[in-house]
C-alpha cells in the first residue's frame, strides 16, 4: 500500500499560516507540519495545535531571530550555509535551542527538517542527523526529489544544488519527496502528479491563509496551496489510489 504524508512547513511564522495549515489537516489531507520555533507566532500555533496533527521541527538559520543571541539571523547565513561556510557550533547550539523550546511545551516531534532545506549542506546535514539520534526523532525529511524536465525557474536550480550535495539518508525516511521543484508556482496537476509513487512519500508544501502584507516571497501563492489541498478531487484522488494518508510518527 502507497503511506503518504502530507507535511505543512512554516507552521508558527504567522497567524495565516497557522491558520491555513489547520485548515487542511481539519479537511483531511495535511497530515503533518514543521513548526518554526523561534518566530513571533509559535504561542499562536501551539496555542490552537491539534493532538491528530504530526509535529515536527523546522530547524531555521535564517528568519526572525536566533534563540542564541535574540538577534535578527545574519541575512548571509543561507550562502554561508550552502557554501559550508557558517559556523558548526554555532548550528548545533541554535538548532539545539529550537528543539529544546518544543519539548518544554510538551511536544515530542516525530521528525526534523530545515528551513530551506539548508541539511543538505555541510555542517548543517551532520548536525541534524546527530540531533536527531541524541534526541530519539527517528524520522527526517531528505528532500532529494527526482525529474523527468527541465523547468525554468529558481526553485529547480536549488533543488538541483540539493540533489547535488544530499546522499543516502542515515535514519528513517520516505522512499520519496515531493514538493520543491514546483515552489512557488502551486497547480493541482502537480499535486496529483505527486501521488503516482510506490513505497512511502512526503508531499512539502507551504499553505496559508491570504496575507495582507508581504511577509515572504510565497505570500502571494500560500492560499493557492491551500485551496489545492483543499480541493476534493485531491482528496478524492487519494481516496480512489488507496493511498495512506499517514504522520511520520507512523512511517
Amino acid at each position: 500500500m502507497q503511506k503518504l504524508i502530507i507535511n505543512a512547513d512554516d507552521f508558527g511564522y504567522t497567524k495565516e499560516i497557522n491558520q491555513g495549515i489547520l485548515d487542511g489537516h481539519r479537511f483531511g489531507t495535511i497530515t503533518s507540519t514543521t513548526i518554526m520555533t523561534n518566530e513571533k507566532e509559535f504561542d499562536h500555533a501551539i496555542g490552537i495545535y491539534p493532538k491528530s496533527l504530526g509535529m515536527g521541527v523546522h530547524l531555521n538559520l535564517t528568519w526572525g531571530n536566533s534563540l542564541i543571541t535574540g538577534k535578527p539571523f545574519s541575512k548571509n547565513n543561507k550562502y554561508k550555509a550552502v557554501l559550508g561556510r557558517i559556523n558548526p557550533e554555532f548550528v548545533e547550539k541554535e538548532y539545539r535551542s529550537q528543539i529544546e523550546k518544543l519539548l518544554e511545551v510538551g511536544i515530542r516531534p516525530d521528525h526534523l527538517d530545515s528551513h530551506q532545506h539548508l541539511h543538505a549542506f555541510s555542517p548543517m546535514r551532520k548536525v541534524i542527523v546527530q540531533l536527531a539520534e541524541e534526541y530519539h526523532i527517528y524520522k527526517i525529511r531528505w528532500p532529494k526529489e527526482k525529474h523527468t524536465q527541465i523547468l525554468p525557474s529558481m526553485s529547480f536550480i536549488n533543488q538541483k544544488i540539493i540533489n547535488l550535495k544530499i546522499k543516502k539518508c542515515p535514519i528513517k525516511t520516505t522512499d520519496h519527496f515531493f514538493g520543491v521543484l514546483h515552489t512557488g508556482q502551486p497547480r493541482l496537476k502537480h499535486f496529483l502528479s505527486y501521488l503516482n509513487f510506490e513505497g512511502t512519500a512526503e508531499i512539502c508544501c507551504h499553505p496559508g491563509k491570504q496575507a495582507s502584507q508581504n511577509k515572504d516571497r510565497l505570500y502571494k501563492t500560500r492560499q493557492k496551496e491551500l485551496d489545492i489541498l483543499t480541493n476534493d478531487l485531491f482528496l478524492n484522488t487519494i481516496k480512489e489510489k488507496n493511498i495512506q494518508l499517514i504522520t511520520f510518527k507512523e512511517l
